[in-house]
């Protein structure tokens, strides 16, 4: 009877540390899930900020690019509009419209030097291009909000499954906004309202 009884305990003792082992590796395992989707959703947050800086950039040197692109064709227009002017009142051989074909060139020159450093001004024109470098720039800003808005969801919904939701809750994982504009929260009530639209 003796013997039946300590067998008993043995198998109840190693069920017991089986099961806290099962328990044990459960936890490490969720916890290591929880922890890579939260570096993944730091990653494509780390993505977006970077592409709102980017966008930043490039729209500013695309600007700077068409505003100075656009003043040197007015002063080039400008100075033909004054040089045919003087050809007209001196003769083409006078002195002044000599210095003020110089000037011409040397305006020019400093065109070509600027299409040089931006060729697609001469070939799209400065305002087609300001409005592809726009559309494009906002375009890559989107792709990448969407891909944390998708992390998200799937970092959210593993802190809402159960029985994810304890651990979650226990080891201090909370759930995350999402980004309605490119650095624009959402509230909680507004997560709880695509949950909401997903589910039904």
């Amino acid at each position: 009877m003796k013997k039946r009884l300590d067998s008993s305990e043995l198998i109840v003792a190693v069920a017991g540390v089986i099961f806290l082992m099962g328990m044990f590796g459960y936890c490490l395992r969720t916890y290591n899930e929880l922890v890579d989707m939260e570096h993944f959703l730091e990653v494509a947050h780390g993505r977006l900020l970077l592409e709102v800086q980017r966008k930043q950039v490039v729209l500013a040197s695309c600007r700077n690019a068409v505003l100075a692109y656009t003043a040197m064709e007015e002063k080039i227009e400008s100075r033909v509009i004054e040089l045919h002017r003087l050809t007209k009142a001196h003769g083409p051989q006078a002195q002044i419209v000599k210095s003020e074909g110089q000037e011409i060139l040397k305006l020019v020159r400093e065109l070509d030097l600027l299409v040089e450093k931006y060729p697609a001004l001469k070939s799209k024109g400065p305002y087609v291009l300001l409005m592809e470098t726009i559309q494009e720039t906002g375009l890559r800003v989107i792709t990448e909000r969407l891909s944390y808005n998708q992390c998200t969801y799937q970092y959210n919904l593993v802190c809402r499954l159960f029985p994810h939701r304890i651990m979650a809750t226990i080891l201090g994982f909370r759930e995350r906004p999402f980004l309605y504009g490119p650095l624009n929260y959402a509230s909680l009530k507004e997560n709880l309202d695509v949950y909401e639209g997903i589910l039904k």
